[in-house]
């Protein structure tokens, strides 16, 4: 089975959740005998092959213009996506969400056509609806301008697709609701994690950093690292010595540093920035918990990397995440925007050795059951046998 997948960014360079998502899925079927193709929208023109999977560049001249390059960009690679599919005999192709818009509807109809629903716009929107005055600034509303944008064409995506694949359960039922999708045509296909890369980086016992926290994700408001933050006064009054390591970069950095200064908590709370992939694993090795306080999480991978490197997990209760953790089981999940119930979940993980020892066993091995790239590829090709299945008819 050939296979293009279509992706704004190079999956072998970049480490967003999309790349990271293809990046894993196309590795795990190639292993699966497929060949697999990676058209990259936002590169300068190119074609090489990585880890036997052939990539190719679009050559363009928009691609340092923001809006232009994610919403024009898909517009001009119809031509390119079509000749690939020529000139290798593609069987299927993969868009990510919104990258492959315009071939939706200029498409060849013979092949066919599956989108990866990784969130809606429409949720990542109302996100915004609770943000205080103070944390709007100029990236907020760049941000909130181009989820408009793009909920507009990513109807017109999901309307000619064969196929919408989402995430989770969660954001199938949102693209039933805000896209007005059948229900035959959304199949639930959750991401997954590539263990053998995670299980290759090595660490030492007494890297351990004793009541340590770490979060990682981009910062912007439906990420909820407010609520952590002011969550760290009333885990300080119990632990003095304890800090909170945040990974990543946004347009709420500033207003989230100012709330750390007016808690007078600079001291325990650092910002790290973007990390090499090396040192984010060894970090989910070194800390004694992680935590997600989303306010919308359509999946969560970061989850999983830290369910499989057994560390216990605190998240809220909100999208996806549900369906990777259980309550007890592999983490403990709290209500979003609760900076108390956050600050007793980690306070109780602190204190317990034992319940943190039993949470990343549990986690660990429901990643190996259920979340493995191996095990998601499997699935995938299913849904792509059934849809060649489908063109070729009675």
């Amino acid at each position: 089975m050939r296979i293009l997948f279509v992706s704004f960014f190079n999956p072998f360079l970049i480490e967003t959740g999309v790349e990271v998502h293809i990046r894993g899925l196309s590795q795990a079927l190639c292993k699966l005998g497929c060949e697999i193709h990676i058209l990259v929208l936002i590169s300068k023109g190119f074609s090489k092959v990585s880890n036997k999977i052939k990539v190719h560049g679009l050559s363009h001249f928009i691609h340092h213009l923001p809006i232009i390059s994610g919403h024009v960009l898909p517009l001009t690679s119809v031509g390119s996506i079509n000749n690939l599919c020529r000139e290798y005999k593609i069987d299927i192709i993969h868009g990510q969400s919104p990258s492959t818009w315009a071939y939706s509807f200029l498409r060849e109809r013979n092949i066919p056509f599956v989108v990866t629903l990784h969130s809606t716009s429409f949720g990542e929107l109302e996100s915004y609806f609770d943000m205080p005055i103070s944390h709007v600034n100029a990236g907020v509303m760049f941000g909130a301008f181009n989820e408009v944008l793009s909920a507009l064409l990513t109807c017109v995506e999901y309307r000619y697709a064969d196929k919408v694949v989402a995430v989770s359960n969660a954001i199938g039922e949102d693209a039933i609701r805000y896209f007005r999708l059948p229900r035959e045509r959304v199949a639930i296909i959750h991401n997954g994690i590539d263990l053998q890369e995670l299980d290759s980086y090595h660490f030492h016992e007494d890297e351990k950093r004793e009541h340590t926290i770490l979060s990682i994700g981009r910062l912007v408001w439906r990420k909820g690292h407010k609520y952590l933050i002011d969550a760290m006064p009333y885990v300080l009054s119990e632990y003095p010595d304890a800090n909170l390591l945040i990974i990543g970069e946004g347009d709420q950095k500033a207003p989230l540093m100012r709330r750390v200064k007016e808690l007078g908590i600079d001291d325990s709370v650092h910002f790290l920035g973007r990390v090499s992939r090396e040192r984010l694993y060894s970090l989910y090795r070194e800390v004694e918990v992680y935590v997600q306080p989303s306010l919308y999480e359509p999946f969560g991978i970061t989850i999983l990397e830290a369910m499989s490197m057994k560390k216990p997990v605190i998240a809220t209760r909100v999208g996806g995440i549900p369906e990777i953790i259980t309550n007890g089981v592999e983490g403990l999940l709290v209500e979003p925007k609760n900076s108390l119930q956050l600050a007793n979940a980690i306070i109780h993980v602190f204190s317990d050795s034992s319940l943190r020892e039993r949470l990343g066993n549990n986690a660990r091995k429901k990643v190996e059951k259920n979340f493995t790239w191996e095990a998601i590829a499997k699935k995938y090709i299913e849904l792509y046998n059934s849809l060649l299945d489908e063109k070729k008819g009675p």
